[in-house]
């Protein structure tokens, strides 16, 4: 099996760590190379997981290549003008892009409408108060990490009540000038929504979202009443039990279900550069893809977890 540099890296820190420990002392190590105290940690550690990562990387065939063409023709959608400049908008409805959703969207009505006992708190009781019209499910893609620019915003959203009529709506900026313009229709589209659902949304998706709001000098950003980050929820759930809590590992562990070709997150920086310097969309229709199954995916984990009666828990 070959193994990535980055793989090899770890690999001879940890058995140089190892060396370091009197003979006898030194744990046994396990398939992966990593050492094996015989212990079950709460949750692995980072060095740990990335090495497991990397293995599975590195032992899993390279796909073939998507096939190019314009954005237009590999993702059906349709260029928005506005007062601050154009930016890409796909739309569909829920029903359309999830096979599951029927039972999955009527799980979530009746979450809503199960009165909510008396030992929940009044955060609880106020989302259960509030309609489906007034949330809104979000996650965004970036050009880089800290201060690099969000080129695409999923959001999943209802118009009524009715938890069958919600829309999974994603706006791209095609080049770097239309960033802004794309910023000013999010902000619209979550204006009244009292219910914001992310995951990591909290340290990662918001903030970045105001920053960059600021950045291109657009009226400030207003955040949800209610804002539900997902992550620190599961993390209190399954903590430990499986190697992390990415959402690719809750849909397998949770949802039953396993991703066939999606692009590997740390790719799709790369890939929105590639694409405004070429205008092939190949990769980009990946990257579309990969974040509107973290939109459902979200969707489904947030009925799985019954996440409404598992605000109030410790």
């Amino acid at each position: 099996m070959l193994l990535s540099k980055r793989a090899r890296q770890l690999l001879r820190q940890l058995r140089s760590a190892a060396d370091d420990q009197p003979e006898g002392e030194r744990p046994a190590a396990d398939a992966a190379g990593v050492p094996d105290t015989g212990l079950c940690p709460p949750e692995p550690s980072p060095v740990r997981r990335a090495v497991r990562s990397a293995v599975r990387r590195s032992a899993r065939p390279a796909p073939p290549p998507p096939p190019g063409g314009p954005l237009e023709e590999l993702v059906p959608g349709r260029a928005v003008a506005k007062a601050e400049g154009s930016y890409y908008h796909v739309e569909a409805p829920v029903t359309e892009l999830m096979p599951e959703a029927g039972p999955v969207l009527r799980a979530m009505e009746e979450a809503l409408r199960t009165p909510t006992g008396a030992s929940q708190d009044a955060g609880l009781q106020s989302l259960r108060d509030t309609g489906l019209e007034q949330w809104a499910l979000l996650d965004t893609e970036t050009a880089g990490l800290s201060a690099a620019p969000i080129f695409l915003v999923g959001l999943t959203l209802w118009s009524s009540n009715r938890a069958e009529e919600g829309v999974v709506c994603q706006l791209m900026a095609r080049d770097y000038a239309e960033e802004g313009p794309m910023l000013a229709e999010v902000a619209r589209l979550l204006e009244g929504r009292r219910v914001l659902v992310t995951y990591n949304g909290r340290s990662f998706d918001l903030p970045l979202l105001k920053e960059r709001t600021v950045y291109h000098r657009l009226k400030r950003l207003r955040e949800p009443e209610w804002h539900l980050d997902l992550l620190p929820l599961v993390r209190r759930r399954f903590r430990g039990r499986w190697e992390d809590c990415r959402l690719q590992t809750l849909e397998r562990e949770l949802c039953g279900r396993q991703r066939l070709g999606d692009i590997d997150g740390a790719e799709i920086p790369r890939a929105y550069h590639d694409f405004v310097q070429s205008g092939d969309a190949g990769q980009m229709k990946l990257v579309i893809e990969h974040n509107r199954l973290d939109l459902l995916a979200m969707l489904e984990i947030l009925v799985h977890l019954n996440a409404w009666n598992g605000l109030s828990q410790p």
